[in-house]
């Protein structure tokens, strides 16, 4: 009886805790009885009028006990759940807010877990054990400060290491790693290996990130399936978590046939989320079954606290209605891009045996996809009028920003099914939407479609590219007459030449990079403005009369390399940050206020309102950055200018193109692929290509990376084998004394790569003073 006492207290405060940190006010625990059953816990509820409520749990699945406790205590409230047990995983996923009281609660409950431990000690020893390796987290890492809590007779087992499982895992840092290593142990027959491999697992998949989602459910697959069919105790518990993150991560990949299982496994394991339970909905959407849809989206709203608001992902934020246009716009959109022959899971490979679409299929799915966009439209389209109106107000309404993914969704559909003219509406009103949320790092998210719309079936003639374009260069269907005339155009323009005076800056595209900071930062830029007392142009019309402009620069390459150095472009220009003082930012308002007078938005009126002051600061930046602006094309002008036939022009943008592209930092000769693209350089003539070359090594070895000035790579020194000339050697015996390393040294592996790159060089070339010079480093 003294056993189910202290059994019953630190229940008690476990149930008290679990509620505190899951659940919104204050509720009693609801009176109940506890007793042992071997390595279980049977707990006895009362009920209303006399009646009982038997629950049976694993002792070390203490966490779906006590949401199964409050399921049954609160089942007044009409939830219709089994389990109010909000999330499994100490980790968050990108809707949650319950990971960081899991967290509180896994601390606080240590000392009532432990007292419950002992008491299973005594005839499930081994539960005990599991049940403080599981709580603590031991095998992924647990807080040495709550190393306390745990009872002395139990600390030596409970925090002991698996030194098998942490050498295979110490072993490899890559995810696929990680499943590899431990795949053995996953159906150990010892319990803490098991839980040992559930938890290493599941923090695996929190890192699943930019790794090939399918791939790696396909790996953790055959051991988590085994895991759930345990049904009870500290693995099953663990294998859930992973349910729930991989379940929802495969969700947000759009792949909705693969998702659904995992999800389904979570929630029928006991977990109550609201936000899993939609995400079921619209994996159930995609695939039709509108019924099974329509269960999850009515169970998921008694679980919601509608006060608290439903996360939209990151910075968004709205009601059950904001969230059901956003997933009616999600499916549409999967829908649509199925129904163009796109896979809406970016991870499924793409194999020569795909079956192709029918059109009656193109056709039903479109169908179903139009039905789902006017549904969500329809949904939001009052509120986003109004939160347009808030915006030109100078309202905030970043969290309103998911509004335009709903029209955007619509104008796919609209797309596919050939209505140009509605989809364009679509797209234009999907990025003023985005423009009024004001979120700076998205751009401008629906210009491409919406210029790329606007040019269709409009003919260029074969027009050569404005400025420098390698892509359109490269294409195979380009003959070298029409690349000749290319460069001829290309290479007479001046773009590394800033102009003294702002009057003729016309000629490098400096007004597009300040006009399209401003917009991406209007909301903030705006809001300082307010705060000044500063009357500004409305923002969201002045961002659409920059539009022609903005439009006009947006895919040329010189612009986006131009912004990209002259990163928050008005930033450089005026002294506008909330650190200065008012009067500091009045020159930028006062741009603003005559941009905003201007009949129109262009080179000549922004330039024009500029100042000289302002100018002049870009100006200095540029020119302190014009090593910087284009690499690619310095090696094009190089070429072109060492008059190398086209056909070696081509290789050398190809080749430097995946030299930019490609670490291989640890590659000391090229691989057999990418000298098939360089060796149509040995064309060229050398002694002119190569001391070009040599002086693009050393201006890119001045340029300071994220880490500063760089070592050498020897990836660097690749092209000049094929633009060979013998004056070339004396520049790589200076690489070999270090002279390119900016003062830093080289590790060992790192003086390994460059003597194995200069030795191909010396035995390949017969370079006797650079083998003589190797030969003293070597001894």
């Amino acid at each position: 009886m003294q056993a189910n006492a202290a059994l019953h207290d630190a229940l008690a405060e476990l149930f008290a805790l679990f509620s505190s940190n899951f659940f919104e006010g204050t509720r009693e625990v609801p009176p109940f009885t506890a007793r042992l059953v071997g390595a279980s816990i049977e707990v006895t509820l009362q009920a209303g009028e006399g009646g009982t409520t038997l629950i049976r749990q694993r002792g070390s699945a203490l966490y779906l006990l006590a949401g199964r406790l409050w399921a049954e205590a609160r089942a007044s409230e009409g939830h219709g759940l089994r389990c109010l047990l909000p999330t499994l995983t100490p980790y968050p996923l990108s809707f949650s807010t319950q990971w960081n009281n899991w967290q509180n609660l896994q601390q606080a409950a240590l000392p009532a877990v432990g007292r419950i431990a002992l008491g299973l000690d005594d005839d499930a020893h081994e539960e005990a054990v599991l049940l403080l390796r599981h709580v603590l987290d031991v095998d992924s890492g647990y807080w040495l400060e709550l190393e306390r809590a745990v009872p002395n007779g139990l600390r030596e087992e409970v925090l002991a290491k698996l030194p098998e499982l942490e050498q295979r895992t110490s072993s490899t840092s890559s995810l696929g790693g990680h499943l590899k290593a431990l795949a053995s142990h996953a159906g150990s027959s010892d319990p803490r290996e098991r839980l040992f491999v559930a938890k290493h697992y599941r923090a695996t998949t929190k890192h699943l990130s930019n790794d090939n989602h399918l791939t790696f459910m396909k790996n953790i697959q055959p051991a988590l399936e085994g895991w759930l069919k345990e049904g009870d105790g500290a693995v099953f518990e663990a294998a859930v978590g992973i349910a729930e993150m991989l379940g929802y991560k495969l969700f947000e990949r759009s792949a909705h046939a693969e998702a659904e299982p995992w999800l389904s496994a979570a929630l029928d394991a006991g977990i109550a989320s609201a936000e899993l339970l939609r995400a079921r909905w619209e994996c159930r959407l995609y695939r039709g079954d509108e019924r099974a849809a329509a269960e999850d989206w009515r169970a998921a709203g008694p679980i919601d606290d509608p006060a608290q608001g439903l996360s939209l992902g990151f910075f968004h934020r709205g009601d059950r209605q904001d969230r059901k246009a956003m997933g009616l716009a999600r499916v549409a959109r999967a829908l649509g891009k199925l129904a163009g022959g796109e896979d809406p899971c970016r991870d499924r490979p793409k194999t020569k045996k795909a079956k192709a679409i029918s059109e009656t299929e193109r056709s039903s799915l479109l169908a179903r996809a139009r039905v789902l966009a006017e549904e969500a439209v329809a949904l939001v389209d009052e509120r986003a009028r109004g939160d347009e109106a808030r915006a030109r107000a100078g309202q905030g309404v970043t969290d309103r920003g998911f509004e335009a993914r709903i029209f955007a969704a619509r104008a796919l559909v609209r797309e596919g099914s050939g209505d140009t003219a509605g989809a364009l509406d679509d797209y234009r009103r999907a990025r003023t939407l985005a423009t009024a949320a004001g979120l700076s790092w998205q751009g401008d998210l629906h210009g491409e479609d919406i210029r790329r719309l606007e040019r269709a079936g409009k003919e260029n003639g074969g027009a050569i590219p404005e400025h420098f374009d390698p892509e359109w260069f490269l294409a195979s269907e380009r003959g070298d007459d029409e690349r000749s005339r290319a460069a001829a155009v290309w290479c007479a323009q001046p773009w590394r030449v800033v102009p003294d005076a702002r009057e003729r800056g016309t000629s490098i595209p400096i007004a597009f990079a300040l006009v399209k900071a401003i917009v991406d930062h209007s909301a903030a830029l705006w809001k300082l403005g307010e705060e000044d007392g500063v009357t500004l142009p409305d923002r969201l019309e002045l961002a659409q009369r920059a539009r022609p402009l903005l439009d006009r620069f947006a895919d040329r390459r010189d612009a986006d390399r131009l912004e990209s150095v002259l990163d928050d472009a008005h930033e450089i220009a005026f002294d506008i940050l909330p650190r200065h003082e008012k009067a500091e930012r009045a020159a930028f308002f006062a741009f603003l206020q005559a941009l905003g007078g201007a009949e129109a938005i262009d080179e000549e009126q922004v330039l024009s309102a500029l100042g000289d002051d302002a100018w002049s600061r870009l100006r200095r930046r540029l020119e302190a950055k014009l090593d910087e602006l284009d690499p690619l094309r310095d090696v094009f002008d190089a070429m072109v200018h060492a008059g190398a036939p086209m056909e070696a022009v081509v290789a050398a943008l190809a080749a430097y193109q995946q030299l930019v592209r490609n670490d291989w930092a640890s590659f000391a000769t090229p691989r057999p692929a990418w000298v098939k693209l360089a060796r149509p350089i040995e064309r060229a003539d050398g002694g002119k290509l190569a001391p070009a070359l040599i002086e693009l090594i050393r201006r890119e070895q001045s340029v300071p990376g994220h880490y500063g000035l760089a070592r050498l790579p020897a990836k660097s020194l690749w092209p000049l084998f094929y633009a060979w000339h013998p004056s070339t050697e004396a520049f790589l015996i200076d690489v070999l004394a270090g002279k390119l390393d900016n003062g830093k040294s080289l590790s060992a592996t790192q003086r390994k790569t460059r003597h194995e790159c200069l030795s191909w060089f010396a035995e390949e070339k017969k370079l006797a003073k650079l083998g003589a010079a190797l030969a003293r480093r070597g001894r």
